[in-house]
């Protein structure tokens, strides 16, 4: 019997472990392979022969996978293949350990060095089956939208429903918080994950489907290329800040929602092995960049942008929107594990150079179906967010993507008081505050 190694590999998720479980929960229990072994950080952990033996662990501790968080169990990677030395090394560490089974979890990159991996064991006649497990809060990997309100190639990926999941709790929690502080604090400005698709930015709508809150969406597909010294054209972040003005005049009070990937003209970034931007480790970011610019920081006399009194804050939730347990979507956490465990049925059957997929099945019940595509169809594949899913005025999102995202999140979301603004009838002559009077906004 041959050996197994499963691996991780890019940004975690929430739900990540629950693949690995899933997999290894088939693999132990079909009798057709030795060992399980989990390749520490990833693909280097099979470049460095750091096999971290599944097999030979308490079975509880595989079972504590469901609710572990993140990829700290077995780590991952962002480690590019480039050299035909890496490659020479895998087939090596390989053939060494008996491996006949190499399953690869994480998304467009992760799923380009499985398939280059496939072919080279087609190449050399190898005796080793490759399979992919989809995994990416970004919602990144898959194909177009279809006329029935599904996905090609892959619905959605795992670990996207639980940061849908999260950011809409922290915008229901943040609505609260910005009705109790919006006369010194009247805009919140929120950074959310994704690079340059707008999927998890889209999600801060299921917080308020009737759209009662004074919430605006901004996706990095709405405004991609900034207008910065074009004569007679305003640019996004002069855009955006009217727009934001027009919500402080109608409500006193406005909620930004904002795409780490949107082009405000002053961000950096950082990249990867893969050429992919780390919004999170740059120097700038787009909700301190649009924060600095309502709040006149750029300005000599620092005078603010905003139309009432206050300072627009920002905040960045970061990486805990993608690994935090406590927020985790059911319905994402058990697709996850199903996800793994066909993969590893994949692999058992022999299905060299797949990775196993979520399909929707078209109707008014939400339901899917798992299947297989290809990998290099997904090899560094990037879906784009759906136009037809933004609003015209570019500042939120259709009900199409709400009917799509909703079944995502799960149930049992917060309800918060709503009390009925019933006011005692005033009794006294109309009164500005001492320290409102003769002065400017």
């Amino acid at each position: 019997m041959k050996n197994v190694v499963i691996a991780q590999s890019g940004g975690p998720t929430s739900v990540i472990n629950n693949s690995i479980r899933g997999a290894v929960d088939l693999l132990k229990n079909s009798g057709k392979v030795k060992k399980i072994y989990g390749a520490k950080m990833g693909i280097l952990g099979v470049l460095n022969e750091e096999l971290l033996d599944i097999s030979s662990q308490d079975n509880m501790q595989v079972i504590l996978l469901e609710k572990t968080p993140s990829a700290g169990v077995f780590g991952s990677c962002r480690y590019k293949i480039k050299h035909n030395d890496d490659y020479e090394r895998i087939v090596k560490v390989f053939q060494k350990h008996n491996v006949g089974y190499f399953m690869y979890c994480g998304g467009g990159d992760s799923m380009d060095t499985a398939n280059k991996i496939s072919l080279l064991a087609r190449k050399r006649g190898l005796d080793l089956v490759c399979v992919g497990i989809p995994k990416t809060i970004d919602n990144d990997v898959g194909g177009k939208l279809k006329e029935d309100g599904t996905f090609e190639i892959c619905d959605h990926d795992p670990g996207y429903g639980s940061v849908a999941r999260n950011t809409l709790i922290n915008v229901l929690e943040a609505n609260e918080e910005n009705k109790a502080s919006y006369t010194s604090d009247p805009v919140l400005v929120i950074g959310v994950m994704g690079r340059k698709i707008g999927f998890i930015p889209a999600t801060a709508r299921l917080a308020d489907t009737q759209r009662k809150m004074p919430l605006l969406i901004i996706l990095p597909e709405s405004f991609k290329k900034n207008k910065i010294g074009i004569p007679g054209q305003a640019s996004n972040i002069e855009i955006i800040s009217n727009k934001i003005n027009e919500v402080l005049l109608k409500f006193k009070r406005c909620m930004v929602v904002i795409g780490e990937g949107v082009d405000l003209g002053a961000e950096s970034g950082l990249k990867d092995s893969f050429g992919n931007i780390q919004f999170s480790s740059s120097g700038s970011s787009v909700e301190q960049v649009l924060s600095n610019y309502l709040n006149g920081l750029d300005r000599y006399d620092n005078k603010t942008r905003l139309a009432v009194r206050g300072n627009a804050r920002y905040e960045k939730p970061g990486t805990r929107q993608r690994r935090e347990i406590a927020y985790v979507s059911e319905i994402d956490l058990k697709e996850a594990y199903e996800v793994g465990k066909y993969a590893a049925s994949l692999a058992l059957s022999g299905e060299n150079g797949y990775m196993a997929t979520i399909i929707r099945v078209p109707g008014n019940r939400y339901r899917i179906e798992y299947s297989k595509v290809e990998l290099e169809k997904v090899a560094n594949s990037e879906r784009e967010f759906p136009p037809e899913w933004i609003s015209p005025d570019k500042f939120d999102v259709t009900d199409d993507f709400i009917s799509w995202a909703a079944p995502l999140v799960g149930e049992d979301l917060p309800v918060f008081a709503d009390f009925k603004q019933i006011y005692e009838k005033k009794l006294c002559s109309e009164y500005i505050p001492a320290g409102y009077r003769d002065k400017e906004v």
